[in-house]
């Protein structure tokens, strides 16, 4: 599991590589691709989610996506659940999952202006 901490209402860009059993790099473009945060796994509605057409995939294998101030400034601060999904070929793989936690802003969206 892997512990994700974002402060609300920032931006923020997440780096990942997929790999393979022996530790290589997968470079091969997949089916689909998910981000996807919830309150829990049991949840059927996420949060926040981002698809592979949502991020940049690096020639090395490198994906990122970045969170924007709106994908969580209304979102009570908090624990959350995430996971990163990957379809290739009709086969489906949760790559990696965790702990997604909203830590406190002092400055707000509202204070900005």
């Amino acid at each position: 599991m892997t512990n994700l901490n974002q402060t609300r209402g920032d931006t923020r860009s997440y780096f990942f590589q997929r790999v393979d059993a022996s530790g290589a790099v997968i470079t091969a473009q997949p089916d689909s691709l998910y981000f996807t945060v919830k309150k829990s796994f049991n949840d059927k509605n996420f949060i926040l989610q981002k698809k592979l057409s949502d991020m940049t995939v690096d020639e090395d294998g490198t994906y990122h996506f970045t969170i924007l101030p709106a994908d969580t400034e209304t979102q009570a601060y908090g624990q959350y659940v995430f996971d990163i999904q990957v379809t290739q070929n009709g086969v489906v793989t949760t790559i990696c999952k965790g702990n997604f936690t909203l830590t406190p802003e002092a400055t707000w969206a509202v204070n900005e202006d």
